[in-house]
């Protein structure tokens, strides 16, 4: 038995709001003939699985994939639908009227040149201005998006970064995604006052050297330890982000990382796994960087064992994640993208173009591309179908809507992550 997350379940049991919440999102599904408390108590299962729960402030965190609990933004998550009746059957079928989480990249400068950016070849984009961004979170929160991340490029860099995030009211919560760049405490206390909820910093190893070679800058080590640091004093949800190469998946290692991370003052540690972008499309030996099915199952017991003690920081994985055990591939369903010209992708690594939200309504934009991807998907569809997108567009990315629509017509899945297939 995992002691820690059994004296936090302990202890969010005695919470009133808690309580309180759990109550009425019952009262919210009972109304569906789809409903029944058996399921309602898979449902709660289901999402704590495998998790490592925090608490922050008043409330507690459980999963990257969802807002923490409770809050509004919790309650907007639920209400992503497109009808006011049976909202339990159409979650369970992730028929949905937006995605879980937009994320929203705000420029395509940096002072850095990652080896695994995705936002190579891009530079020339002309970015949506102050005003553009805040009419289009208007509008992604109408549709009910409950996460909406501000990303890049570097975030930071943008002088109006404050009023974008005070644009953000609480239906949804809010996360900044940086390489630390200029962090200063005063500018984390600033982000705080805003609104912002959670931080995610770049931070790729325990060792200085590493990281400032992946980042391609003597600085960054640097400003990635002072960052965590200051978001921690500010008062933000830290969280660590790095993506580890299959050649550094190795357990010491990365209990080193967590270790770092967590006595600089982060919350979590969250491992991406690196996909075909940036720099790595003109890598020839890809055999040490990409994981094999063998690979994602060793980072999960990682992550597993290092939930399981106090001294650690909260292990995330997106191998656990969007595993087939959790809840899949999100893209273009509980997940999607705005390029900083407006452009909507179904994620961060995949460079579709479904259309300009400069030229049509995010809404119908999103509903459309959510029509073809149908549900979410088992496996990464970023590792499926990047050669194929960067083989077609060349060096005119992102590729076209026609030949983006083709692509995601021969992607379609029959089966749901096991997520889904429990609760039908």
């Amino acid at each position: 038995m995992n002691l820690n997350k059994f004296g936090m379940l302990a202890r969010m049991a005695f919470d009133r709001d808690v309580l309180f919440s759990i109550h009425k999102m019952y009262n919210i599904f009972k109304e569906d003939k789809n409903f029944n408390l058996s399921k309602y108590i898979k449902l709660i299962s289901s999402m704590l699985k495998g998790e490592k729960i925090i608490n922050f402030e008043d409330k507690y965190i459980i999963s990257p994939f969802l807002p923490p609990f409770p809050s509004k933004a919790f309650y907007t998550n639920i209400m992503a639908v497109e009808e006011s009746k049976d909202i339990f059957t159409q979650q369970i079928y992730a028929k949905r009227s937006g995605p879980i989480s937009m994320y929203l990249s705000l420029t395509n400068k940096c002072p850095n040149n990652c080896i695994y950016c995705s936002a190579k070849n891009r530079l020339d984009e002309e970015e949506l201005t102050t005003h553009e961004w805040i009419r289009l979170i208007e509008d992604i929160q109408d549709m009910n998006t409950s996460i909406i991340g501000l990303t890049g490029g570097e975030p930071m860099v943008r002088e109006d970064i404050y009023d974008i995030i005070g644009a953000i009211d609480d239906r949804s919560v809010s996360t900044l995604f940086t390489s630390g760049y200029n962090l200063t405490l005063e500018r984390a206390k600033e982000l705080k006052a805003r609104g912002l909820f959670s931080i995610g910093i770049s931070l790729d190893s325990y060792d200085r050297d590493k990281h400032n070679y992946n980042r391609n800058s003597e600085k960054a080590f640097e400003y990635a330890i002072s960052a965590i640091q200051n978001s921690r004093k500010a008062g933000i949800y830290t969280m660590a982000q790095t993506v580890i190469l299959k050649e550094e998946l190795d357990e010491e290692k990365l209990f080193r990382l967590f270790k770092l991370a967590g006595e600089n003052g982060a919350h979590e540690v969250k491992i991406l796994e690196p996909i075909l972008s940036g720099n790595l499309l003109n890598e020839k030996n890809l055999s040490n960087v990409f994981y094999s099915i063998e690979d994602r199952r060793r980072l999960i017991e990682i992550q597993h064992k290092a939930n399981r003690k106090n001294n650690l920081p909260k292990i995330t994985t997106f191998a656990y994640t969007e595993s087939e055990e959790k809840y899949g591939c999100g893209a273009g369903t509980q997940h999607s993208y705005i390029s900083a010209s407006g452009h909507l992708y179904p994620c961060d690594f995949v460079p579709m173009d479904f259309g300009c939200t400069r030229e049509k309504e995010i809404r119908e934009l999103w509903k459309e591309m959510n029509g073809l991807m149908e549900k979410p998907k088992i496996g990464c569809l970023a590792q499926r179908v990047n050669k194929e997108v960067y083989e077609k567009a060349g060096q005119e990315l992102p590729l076209c809507k026609e030949e983006s629509i083709e692509i995601c017509k021969k992607c379609i899945y029959n089966e749901y992550p096991k997520y889904y297939r429990d609760l039908q």
